[in-house]
């Protein structure tokens, strides 16, 4: 073999390839380079291979190539960056899938209990707020689903809220909803033990090659990893789910409208740190959260799969966008 061509390299190629091979994500492009490359092609043959799989030029992919040809597939991936102290970054997008693939199966046994309602998974279009449309006729309700698996142990003393009952909402994005999704319900899971069962147990369910693209995606970046994240993750958590399904914990979903999370944004200021009082450099994160209560300002999603049940999508659309008259200062100067 050529000095950049080890056992190891070429395991971690073909494990790229085999587990993420449809990845826009360049160090999959690169594999395939590679790998063309180990079965003989010359720099200029597996360099239009890496290229027309996505990497960003001919000749940056020829240099690509003859880099991994003399140090090694694996050296030239570049380090991912870590912000503060993200460990193990891939593992923590698993629990807001996991949470997902939860919330679909409460779905399914509500569209079972109605004729006529039906829903779309809407996780893999791009450019979407929702994560679930349910459909009636045509009435639409779209879910964006989350976990909260992080517990705000300032949340007394920043936002007034006993931390077991502190969930937060990023305040730019239920905004945002307002302009396209107005209806969107959030529907969040709290579990802050789930991603500490993850961490240990995920490695003991993961085949060799998933183990190594696991490894890689947390270790190193590169144009378009996200995507790669994306699908890792996704495909996982599918390809395990019965296994999964029996480790992790039946927490409930409650549900806010981002209507709503506006709504006490702008009525109660101090639950949104950074605007409320001077959050920063206090524990608070750096983005900005509007802070529901639980028990005050959520209700279950069991009251809301009956009232579905019972009524329609169009009972929840007009609950989330009820109005009433109030006075309101509207200061001239």
């Amino acid at each position: 073999m050529a000095r950049g061509i080890s056992d190891s390299d070429v395991e971690a190629a073909r494990a790229l390839v085999a587990v993420l091979g449809d990845s826009r994500w360049d160090a999959v492009a690169l594999a395939r380079g590679y790998l063309a490359a180990v079965e003989g092609a010359d720099d200029t043959a597996a360099a239009r291979v890496a290229y027309e799989q996505g990497l960003a030029t001919l000749r940056g992919s020829r240099e690509l190539i003859a880099r991994a040809r003399n140090e090694g597939f694996v050296a030239v991936l570049p380090p991912r960056k870590k912000l503060g102290s993200a460990e193990n970054p891939v593992t923590k997008l698993f629990p807001g899938t996991i949470t997902e693939q939860r919330f679909l199966e409460l779905a399914d046994r509500l569209c079972d209990t109605r004729q006529g309602l039906s829903y779309s998974d809407d996780r893999q279009a791009e450019y979407t707020l929702s994560d679930l449309t349910f459909r009636e006729k045509d009435v639409e309700l779209p879910v964006n689903i989350k976990v909260a698996s992080t517990r705000f142990e300032r949340s007394a003393q920043l936002v007034g809220l006993d931390p077991a009952d502190s969930v937060p909402i990023p305040a730019y994005k239920a905004n945002g909803a307002l302009e396209r999704v107005p209806s969107l319900l959030y529907a969040i899971a709290v579990d802050h033990t789930l991603i500490q069962l993850l961490d240990s147990f995920l490695p003991q369910l993961f085949s060799p090659d998933e183990v190594t693209v696991w490894r890689l995606l947390n270790q190193h970046g590169g144009a378009r990893i996200k995507n790669g994240e994306d699908i890792f993750v996704f495909r996982m958590v599918k390809r395990h789910w019965e296994t999964i399904r029996k480790q992790v914990a039946d927490t409930p979903f409650h549900v806010v409208s981002a209507r709503k999370a506006i709504r006490i944004l702008q009525t109660k200021p101090e639950r949104t740190p950074g605007i409320g009082l001077r959050a920063w450099g206090t524990g608070a994160s750096a983005e900005v959260n509007v802070h529901l209560s639980i028990a005050e300002d959520m209700k279950s999603w069991e009251e809301i799969g009956e009232r579905i049940r019972l009524k329609g999508l169009q009972d929840i659309i007009t609950a989330v966008n009820r109005k009433r008259v109030e006075e309101v200062y509207d200061p001239e100067i």
